[in-house]
């Protein structure tokens, strides 16, 4: 069995970028990253062992960051848009190394504030569960 998260994680990246054309960080954006960015982040997986296959639960969140003079989500909701569009529930996933997606599914999206609300960061997270079998 192999880590299900490193397949799932190249496949956003793939898409994150086509679909929003911004960059897109690993965990954790860069010091001199732009002002609007994505960052891949709380990626969990649950095994559940079968006799023929190993079937995983993953989560995935996919969050947009807006640093800007304006007060307010648009932006960061204009992005949410177009992820959405591109990667929802109707979405073929195709993962290399034996592993197949039979489900996906957006949990939930949800807005967060930055830390200090002067620093005008507004983010739009996603959170997608995939449920991902390796033969």
């Amino acid at each position: 069995m192999l880590n299900p998260n490193i397949e799932v994680k190249k496949w956003f990246y793939t898409n994150l970028t086509s679909s929003s054309a911004l960059p897109v960080y690993d965990g954790i954006a860069l010091d001199n990253a732009p002002n609007e960015y994505i960052v891949m982040s709380g990626r969990t997986s649950n095994q559940e062992q079968g006799k023929i296959s190993y079937t995983n639960g993953v989560t995935i969140d996919v969050d947009i960051v807006i640093k800007n003079s304006n007060f307010g989500y648009k932006r960061a909701e204009t992005i949410s848009d177009l992820i959405l569009t591109a990667i929802n529930s109707d979405t073929n996933i195709t993962l290399a190394n034996g592993f197949y997606a039979s489900s996906l599914v957006v949990a939930a999206i949800r807005n967060l504030d930055g830390l200090n609300p002067l620093d005008n960061v507004f983010r739009t997270i996603i959170t997608y569960n995939i449920i991902i079998t390796q033969n």
